[in-house]
């Protein structure tokens, strides 16, 4: 049986002949496809393969590698999935997002929440991360990483509200495994961060917002 009698020949002979047609279109366009992404040049780096909450310790089911376009790649971002196993995330994160190093915590996280700092005002003082229990804790829901905060404690002779130290930055907000639900990670100069951690043995402690949320 030619061509020309199968195409005007209802019946199995012509349905055949369509499925296989179409199966080797698809065929040769797989294979394009294929030899494509065999020859791209965009660099793979590595992405969230998953929701995840703020606190999680990340694994290698979290994360997959993904071609992005060269001139689409941010700064920090994580191309070596290992880089990123066993990290804590700062903030809940979506599937597909990119995975850069101030993603979690750390002192990536910490220089960019602080590089919009005034220099002349700042302090010298390297910044340290420090968890602060909150006497308390319904703030928490409210507070976001990267707000600007004051840590407030009552003089004790007075009475009145003693300000521990100001200018500092939320770095986590959330539970991680096992951690106080009361608990904030905030970071501070190295001379206030210890001057809160020695404030926190005698005297609960607050926190004020502060910054642009404020206004």
């Amino acid at each position: 049986m030619n061509l020309k009698t199968t195409l005007t020949t209802p019946g199995w002979h012509r349905t055949l002949l369509l499925r296989r047609a179409l199966a080797a279109t698809l065929l040769i366009v797989a294979g394009f496809l294929f030899a494509g992404s065999l020859i791209s040049t965009d660099p793979r780096v590595v992405v969230f393969s998953r929701d995840i909450p703020a606190g999680t310790e990340i694994t290698d089911q979290d994360l997959e590698l993904r071609r992005i376009p060269a001139d689409l790649v941010p700064d920090q971002v994580i191309r070596i999935p290992e880089e990123a196993l066993g990290r804590i995330t700062a903030s809940s994160v979506t599937a597909g997002e990119w995975v850069t190093a101030p993603r979690f915590v750390g002192t990536e996280l910490v220089s960019s929440l602080t590089d919009d700092i005034d220099p002349a005002a700042a302090s010298t003082d390297p910044f340290n991360m420090v968890p602060l229990k909150l006497a308390d804790p319904s703030i928490i829901p409210l507070l976001l990483p990267g707000d600007t905060i004051s840590v407030i404690s009552q003089n004790p002779d007075t009475g009145l509200p003693a300000t521990i130290a100001s200018g500092g930055k939320v770095v986590l907000v959330g539970d991680t495994a096992g951690a106080d639900p009361a608990t904030v990670l905030i970071a501070l100069p190295q001379t206030d961060a210890a001057a809160v951690a020695a404030a926190a043995l005698n005297s609960p402690l607050a926190v004020v917002l502060t910054g642009d949320r404020t206004g």
